[in-house]
């Protein structure tokens, strides 16, 4: 899904693929784009993934992306923490925190049905987008962070097709892509 949203911006190209051992070659590319369970990483893969970011290469993590085993502790650093729990999957109201981030540009506060994901810390070092309240806690939803020399940009949301199917998910996706390249 997330390529078909990338079709219109300009060169942009993408490839997908579901072989970690596409991590050793991160050189090749301009950005990664992690959105799957990363619990089965490598010591090798990891350490690949983290010297990339570290030397400038950007990542976006999304949703699933920090499920992660907590031997991962580079992996968890550079994303800024590791899944607990999630809430019972339900509509929720995710705030925009800064509405100026190029991100963030045309996303307006929204609902959406999905997954709320917490995690095992507050993120350090970050810049919040967005947040949503679970447990009368607020939760970090997207936010941005350094990692070395690479930028990190972590979504929260996206557990399914309906929260794909979102318009300010996608928005803050394809934002958050665009930016990567840009910074």
């Amino acid at each position: 899904m997330i390529t078909e949203w990338l079709t219109d911006v300009k060169g942009v190209q993408t490839e997908a693929s579901h072989d970690q051992a596409m991590l050793h070659q991160m050189s090749d590319f301009d950005l990664c784009l992690v959105c799957f369970t990363a619990s089965q990483l490598t010591d090798r893969e990891e350490r690949a993934l983290d010297s990339s970011v570290r030397d400038g290469k950007p990542v976006f993590a999304i949703h699933s992306a920090t499920v992660v085993n907590e031997k991962n502790e580079m992996y968890i650093d550079m994303i800024g923490g590791r899944f607990v729990k999630h809430s019972p999957y339900h509509e929720f109201q995710v705030q925009i925190e800064d509405k100026e981030h190029p991100i963030t540009q045309g996303v307006v506060d929204f609902k959406i049905t999905d997954e709320l994901y917490i995690l095992d810390r507050a993120p350090q070092n970050t810049h919040l987008l967005a947040s949503a309240v679970w447990e009368d806690k607020s939760q970090p939803m997207v936010y941005t962070r350094k990692h070395g020399k690479g930028n990190v940009l972590y979504n929260a949301l996206g557990h399914d097709e309906a929260a794909f199917n979102n318009p300010m998910f996608q928005k803050l996706v394809v934002g958050g892509i665009k930016w990567l390249l840009q910074a």
